[in-house]
């Protein structure tokens, strides 16, 4: 190994072994030593760019800079750990990051000592980091699941040295994948943030937090939060990490600092036991390592019983203009009919007495026709009875149209509500509740969007928010709209509402579905690991079984067996109407009456003046006869 063209051989067979193209050299070599170096690179196609450590240009902080700040995204570097300053190198490349998934190092001990893994166990490696060393005995693969969480180094021999031909043998990891042989990190204490709407404040015991999150009890309350709990668990399960859990009041205080976010961003904790929203301005420093559920807000109302008279099931059927046109036919019906009648009285007065009903009986009677009640008169001339029998035949047809679009609109299903938006929602008569939880506040509060902001000053005030049971079970009494979380709002609603109830609800998206992911920070040396595990729980559905216990599904509803039943409010245009009959009728009656005594007094007057004297009404009806 003493020879520099035989560490050349063999840099050049890993390199290429691995399909690197594009090296980093941290040497001490001279001229004619670095030229052929970059010749034998050369001549394989091989970019290489030679750092001379000793030079007094060379800048290890510069050069750990420029590695980490590299637009390639797979890179080797090589260091020959002979050279002075090499454990400057190492150390500040590591401040900077450079030891990841994605940067191959070697390291080349030519003397076959010990000094560069007893330097490599004190500094702080991970388990994603790719370093190789290379010694007279072979090349061994170096990483430590993480030196600052209490890792300890492992060193495995990865290829052996084939002395005839100055190369390096095939690895003992091929065709496997890299964290086949990392896949336990049994020496790691990681830090995992806990938060909790049951346990808001940040002096809660944190073995009762732990406590509720691995409880199935009320499964409405932190239904995100212990499902991602679960995903930890398993996660821990599978990579035998030990866990220290760190309990934080709140999600965020601004999307980017506080709370448990700001722990991730801070690096005080490795990750989070609950999935966190992946908005634009979070991912920023965070990376999503699996994506476990959506999180919606949404209003729940039950389809509220129309204010507007015109507007129910009675009156729905036909519209405004078709009624005008009902109400013509009646009226244009009856004064055909009198004309009808009053000209066969005139041209049959000679022969028979006709039936010359008054206009208004007419008028009860094209009513009657409409309801189906059959007909009273019977015209005489042929003209008068095929006029009958077109209007019998257009009643018939109105009358079945209109029952059965009654019988329908109260079997057949619900009617869904005109309120579709949140606008509709704040100009409605309907009350509102909002979930009292700390989310629910910060997005009604800080969210900004037009429709919320609108809907916040008309008629959100702090006695909005409520408990969700309480909210939903005044969401049963109807006119009461109830904003909460899709998950808590379907678990309620399958305890407190019967399949009837269900068919009545509706919906109105508040915020749109956001993705609630696991997160790490970008530049987590676990990220790679994470991923690669929570892949294997979706293959192996342990994702899926646990949101089918955790993801509520929406309640169903069972249309084809439920009869509507008509409220008071439905039914009031019937007693309207007939209210209206009434009030006509005493106001007719007082009419008659006025119009009896006026004529009776206008035939007083009359026979008094003809004869002279009336005695009694008896006598004026005599004399008048």
């Amino acid at each position: 190994m003493a020879d520099l063209a035989v560490v050349t051989e063999l840099l050049l067979s890993y390199f290429s072994a691995i399909n690197l193209n594009y090296i980093t050299f941290f040497h001490c070599w001279n001229f004619e030593e670095s030229h052929d170096f970059v010749k034998r690179f050369s001549s394989s196609a091989k970019f290489v760019d030679m750092v001379n450590m000793n030079e007094d240009a060379f800048n290890s902080m510069h050069q750990a800079k420029r590695i980490s700040s590299r637009f390639r995204t797979k890179v080797g570097m090589a260091l020959d750990y002979e050279c002075a300053g090499s454990d400057e190198v190492i150390l500040k490349c590591i401040d900077h990051n450079c030891f990841s998934t994605s940067t191959f190092w070697i390291m080349i001990d030519r003397k076959r000592n010990q000094t560069v893994f007893d330097f490599l166990s004190a500094v702080d490696l991970y388990v994603d980091a790719e370093v190789k060393v290379l010694t007279r005995n072979g090349m061994y693969d170096v990483y430590n699941n993480g030196r600052p969480l209490g890792g300890q180094l492992n060193v495995t021999l990865d290829r052996d040295i084939i002395s005839d031909t100055n190369r390096l043998g095939p690895s003992r990891f091929a065709g496997k994948p890299k964290y086949e042989h990392r896949r336990t990190l049994s020496d790691l204490t990681l830090r995992v943030g806990t938060v909790s709407q049951r346990f808001p404040r940040l002096n809660n015991s944190i073995e009762l937090v732990v406590t509720h999150l691995e409880s199935d009890k009320d499964r409405h309350m932190d239904h995100a939060v212990r499902f991602g709990h679960r995903l930890i668990k398993a996660l821990q399960a599978t990579l035998g990490y030990n866990v220290h859990y760190i309990h934080y009041d709140r999600w965020t205080f601004n999307d980017s600092t506080g709370g448990i976010l700001g722990a991730l961003v801070n690096k005080d904790i490795d990750l989070s036991s609950t999935g966190l929203m992946t908005k634009i301005k979070r991912m920023e420093h965070l990376a999503s390592v699996l994506s476990y559920m959506t999180f919606e807000l949404m209003f729940i109302f039950k389809t509220p019983e129309s204010t507007q008279l015109t507007d129910n099931a009675f009156i729905r059927p036909f519209s405004t203009s078709v009624w005008l046109m009902i109400l013509l036919t009646i009226v244009l019906g009856s004064i055909a009919f009198k004309l009808n009648f009053t000209a066969e009285t005139i041209l049959q007065q000679n022969f028979k007495p006709t039936e010359n009903p008054p206009f208004f009986n007419l008028i009860v009677e094209f009513l009657g026709n409409y309801c189906q009640q059959g007909s009273q008169y019977m015209p005489d001339s042929l003209s008068g009875r095929a006029m009958q029998l077109f209007m019998l035949l257009c009643t018939l047809m109105v009358y079945n149209y209109y029952t059965s679009e009654i019988v329908s609109d109260l079997i057949g299903s619900h009617k869904e509500s005109d309120i579709k938006t949140l606008v509709h929602l704040a100009d409605s008569h309907i009350d509102l509740g909002i979930e009292n939880v700390t989310y629910e506040k910060a997005f009604f509060y800080q969210s900004h969007l037009p429709d919320v902001d609108y809907l916040t000053k008309k008629k959100v005030t702090e006695k909005t928010f409520i408990n969700s049971s309480v909210g939903l079970q005044r969401v049963r009494r109807g006119n009461f709209a109830y904003n909460c979380e899709r998950n808590v709002a379907y678990n309620l609603i399958r305890a407190m509402f019967d399949s009837t109830e269900v068919c009545d609800l509706n919906e109105l998206e508040s915020m749109p579905s956001q993705f609630v992911d696991h997160v790490v920070r970008k530049d987590s040396h676990f990220r790679e690991l994470f991923k690669v595990k929570y892949t294997r729980m979706l293959e192996v559905g342990i994702k899926q079984k646990f949101a089918d216990y955790w993801v509520a599904k929406k309640p169903e509803c069972f249309s084809g067996s439920i009869i509507s039943s008509v409220t008071i409010t439905g039914a009031l245009p019937i007693f309207v109407l007939l209210g209206f009959g009434l009030v006509l009728s005493f106001v007719a009656l007082g009419a008659e009456i006025m119009a009896q005594f006026v004529t009776k007094d206008m035939a007083k007057k009359i026979l008094k003046k003809t004869f002279g004297h009336v005695s009694d009404n008896r006598v004026v009806k005599r004399k008048f006869l």
